[in-house]
């Protein structure tokens, strides 16, 4: 088995997902997949936080269908994971860390707007339930926000933004399928996994019901 780093940008509901290889100086992609975070079948669990009768606002309090969404999201995303790491080593590689990016680490309990507020704890579910599953599977895991994941790049891999972004975009046109910011960002923290030096942040949110 060939040693791999790992790649995620997590979404509301999926997530773009990238296994890369080789030295950190000059990195291949293995795979690029999009994965589901949650139940095709199921449309309220892409925002689980959201409420489904619209009588009640735009915040779902309701615990039952709350504890049977996250259910259903840990579900989806361990099936995915399972399957993106088993189909990797099918192929010869062993990812041995992970990263993720995520739109923001923001404490929902910060925010006063019941509807942005069903968005944050949306994202933080999605991203939560993923470390998790990830750290489940024996990968180390650091965590980035989107508005500052370059920079952090920048001194991980210690090169300037802008060689990292053409560096990127190059990588993609050597696969199939989708390569837009999703899949650059999830390329992005698997360079930085195989790089070894990454740290990232580290949350500590618990998933509570709002």
């Amino acid at each position: 088995m060939r040693k791999a780093g790992l790649g995620f940008r997590v979404k509301s509901g999926w997530s773009a997902a990238v296994v890369m290889s080789g030295p950190s100086s000059s990195p291949h992609v293995v795979l690029s997949r999009r994965i589901d975070l949650s139940d095709p079948a199921r449309p309220e669990t892409r925002q689980p936080y959201h409420a489904s009768d619209e009588s009640k606002g735009e915040l779902e309090t309701d615990e039952n269908r709350l504890e049977e969404r996250e259910r259903a999201v840990r579900i989806a995303t361990a099936r995915s994971v399972g399957g993106l790491l088993a189909e990797s080593r099918e192929r010869g590689w062993m990812p041995q860390r992970a990263g993720l990016v995520a739109g923001s680490l923001i404490d929902p309990s910060t925010i006063s707007h019941a509807h942005i507020r069903a968005h944050a704890m949306d994202g933080r579910l999605f991203r939560v339930v993923l470390e998790e599953v990830v750290t489940a599977n024996e990968l180390s895991c650091f965590v980035l926000a989107e508005k500052t994941a370059f920079e952090a790049a920048r001194k991980v891999l210690r090169r300037p933004e802008e060689s990292l972004k053409r560096a990127l975009t190059t990588l993609g046109r050597r696969i199939g399928g989708p390569w837009r910011g999703e899949e650059k960002l999830a390329a992005l923290a698997a360079w930085m996994a195989i790089s070894g030096r990454a740290t990232g942040s580290r949350p500590t949110d618990a998933l509570t019901s709002p």
